[in-house]
C-alpha cells in the first residue's frame, strides 16, 4: 500500500507542475505564432507573386536590406525592387523553410532559413539557399516587421 502511495504523490506532482509549465508555454509561444504568422503571410505572398497587400506587414518607417545591399524602406522595396521583379517570375517557391522567434523586451527577433526556387521564361531556374533575419515591433497592436536582413548564395 505505502507503494502505491508513493507513485500516486509524485504522479500528482508530475501533473500540476505540467499543467503548469503548459499554461507558461502557451503564453510564452501566442506571441511568437503571431510573428511568425506576419512572416508566413510575407513569404505567401512571394509565392504567389503578389506583394500588392503586405504593405501592412512593414512599419512606415523600416529599413529592408538584401544580399549587401540598402533597399530604404519597404514601400521603396515594394515600388523598386521585389514589385517590378516578382511581374517577370513565373514561380517563386520556397521549401525547407524553419523560423525561429526569440524575443528581447518588446522586439521579436526572427530569423529564417529556407532554400528557394524562381523560375522565368526563356531561363535556367534559380536555386538558391536564404537566411533572414527579422525585427519586428508591436504597431497598433500589431506585430510589423520594422527591419528585415535576407541573403542568399547558390544551393549547394
Amino acid at each position: 500500500m505505502t507503494s502505491n502511495r508513493l507513485i500516486a504523490i509524485p504522479a500528482a506532482i508530475a501533473i500540476t507542475a505540467s499543467a503548469a509549465w503548459g499554461i507558461t508555454f502557451q503564453e510564452e509561444t501566442r506571441p511568437a505564432a503571431e510573428v511568425e504568422l506576419v512572416l508566413s503571410t510575407y513569404k505567401d505572398a512571394l509565392e504567389s507573386l503578389d506583394v500588392s497587400d503586405t504593405q501592412s506587414l512593414f512599419t512606415q518607417n523600416s529599413r529592408i536590406f538584401e544580399t549587401g545591399k540598402y533597399e530604404g524602406s519597404y514601400s521603396d522595396y515594394l515600388a523598386h525592387h521585389i514589385g517590378p521583379e516578382l511581374g517577370h517570375f513565373e514561380s517563386f517557391t520556397f521549401s525547407d523553410y524553419e523560423v525561429d522567434v526569440q524575443f528581447e523586451g518588446s522586439v521579436a527577433l526572427a530569423s529564417e532559413t529556407y532554400n528557394y526556387r524562381i523560375e522565368i521564361e526563356g531561363r535556367e531556374p534559380v536555386e538558391r539557399q536564404g537566411v533572414a533575419t527579422s525585427a519586428l515591433v508591436q504597431d497598433d497592436g500589431e506585430w510589423r516587421i520594422a527591419v528585415m536582413h535576407n541573403s542568399s548564395r547558390p544551393l549547394n
